[in-house]
């Protein structure tokens, strides 16, 4: 007999507070006998962190590379939050591999270079370990970026017989959410499932037809351990999935050092690099209506709709660095040109005066939002006329007219506005809002700023 631990993260996202503990825990002596393997199951980058912002991720690699992981997924926080070139380039000095067997490359017609879809892995005792990789496919997102997501289920229908064939255990590093491991629980025979996306917590795994489903919560306040216990023809006898409390894990000293020493890094480098100045402070509600103007500046279209609570401090007067624009729209959210019916548009506008009072100290979370309200909807280019009714450009809104608004990503995934789920949008997924608002203060300090009405 021998043992086989999987020891796994998942959705970290930046935080690094539980590193410490986590990177002991994943590198800690295994008992005799014991071969121990480490995975990330992805999101272990978000843009909301100085360091994360300023390397573009890298200096999230070189941190798991102290771990020691020996495989990881990708999740949407490093496929969504960075031009295509920047993600070909995020692993070149991973010591580990990246799986992911669901994307292709729109340049090159192929998997990325930079990864693969699935690799055998061997214990000890000779026992080999079949792990394949995949991501959650944002169809219309990824392809704005160039990147081509597939089916999951494609995926391991032309993958998983291949490495059933040259593995005793096969494992799924699962960016993919709860429901969806489930059912493909459901219906493939794949021995462990590592899970992530939705954020959940399975304290002690959950069996689902022969198939074992682990994850480990959110923001390192778990860390995963799945035990398998294999005889001498390498089958597995038993299995035991624990998700451990990071909290509850021993603290040394020197580990809030560690953990400040890596944000502080972040902001040095991000408050040396001055991005625009400005004379005078600007405060949330000025940013509010200055996107607008950005919108209608990036678009060059006279029609812009944005939400106050995106905006969470003053920006200081004179010189703004690339960090104040970080704390103060630490947000993954980009532009987004919206192109509407006429019915639909106003059914958005009417449904937001419906839950504007609501809104306005609507607390939400999510959709690429690091703030804590929604705020006030302003718009320009949208009125009401004398019979309360909305125009555009002061114009009545046609049924099966097409409009085009510029706005952000944001409302689309959100639940407020279902109307928005099928309109076509062109999102500009390499430009965050911080950065389309630096350039709007740049260009209008330079007189550069040109809007079309």
């Amino acid at each position: 007999m021998e043992t086989i631990q999987l020891r796994h993260t998942n959705d970290m996202h930046s935080h690094f507070g539980p590193w410490p503990k986590i990177k002991r825990f994943l590198l800690r002596k295994a008992p005799a006998n014991t071969t121990v393997f480490r995975f990330d199951i992805g999101d272990a980058i978000d843009r909301l962190h100085p360091l994360t912002d300023a390397t573009l991720g890298k200096a999230n690699v070189a941190i798991m590379n102290e771990a020691k992981y020996d495989a990881v997924t990708i999740g949407n926080n490093e496929g969504l939050v960075m031009p295509h070139q920047d993600l070909n380039h995020l692993y070149d000095q991973a010591d580990f591999s990246v799986l992911l067997a669901n994307m292709v490359d729109g340049k090159t017609k192929t998997l990325p270079a930079w990864a693969k879809p699935y690799q055998i892995f061997e214990s000890q005792a000779g026992t080999k370990i079949a792990v394949l990789g995949m991501t959650a496919p944002y169809q219309e997102t990824y392809q704005t970026l160039d990147w081509y997501p597939e089916d999951p289920e494609e995926m391991l229908d032309h993958y998983l017989p291949e490495m059933q064939q040259k593995a005793d255990i096969t494992v799924l590093l699962s960016h993919l959410g709860l429901p969806v491991d489930q059912d493909l629980a459901k219906k493939y025979p794949i021995d462990v499932i590592l899970g992530a996306h939705t954020h959940h917590v399975l304290p002690n795994g959950e069996l689902d037809n022969g198939t074992w489903l682990a994850a480990a919560g959110r923001y390192g306040d778990y860390v995963g351990e799945v035990t398998l216990e294999v005889d001498d023809q390498h089958q597995v006898q038993e299995v035991s999935v624990v998700a451990h409390k990071t909290a509850e894990l021993p603290a040394e000293p020197g580990d809030a050092e560690i953990t400040e020493d890596i944000a502080q890094e972040g902001i040095e480098m991000e408050s040396t690099e001055m991005v625009t100045t400005y004379p005078a402070e600007i405060s949330p509600d000025q940013q509010t209506d200055d996107c607008l103007k950005a919108l209608q500046d990036f678009y060059q279209i006279p029609v812009a709709v944005c939400s106050s609570g995106l905006f969470l401090m003053n920006l200081p007067a004179g010189p703004k660095s690339r960090y104040d624009f970080l704390k103060d729209m630490p947000h993954t959210i980009q532009p987004m040109l919206l192109t509407i019916k006429g019915r639909d548009l106003k059914a958005w506008l009417a449904e937001y005066d419906q839950k504007a009072e609501k809104l306005r100290t609507e607390r939400i979370k999510g959709s690429g939002f690091r703030g804590s309200v929604f705020g006030e909807m302003k718009m320009t280019g949208l009125a009401k006329d004398e019979f309360n009714q909305y125009t555009y450009m002061g114009r009545d809104i046609v049924d099966d007219e097409d409009y085009q608004v510029a706005t952000l990503d944001h409302y689309r995934w959100l639940d407020f506005f279902s109307m928005l789920d099928e309109a076509p949008a062109k999102i500009a997924l390499d430009v965050f809002l911080r950065e389309m608002m630096a350039d709007y203060y740049q260009k209008q300090e330079e007189g550069a700023v040109t809007i079309t009405v």
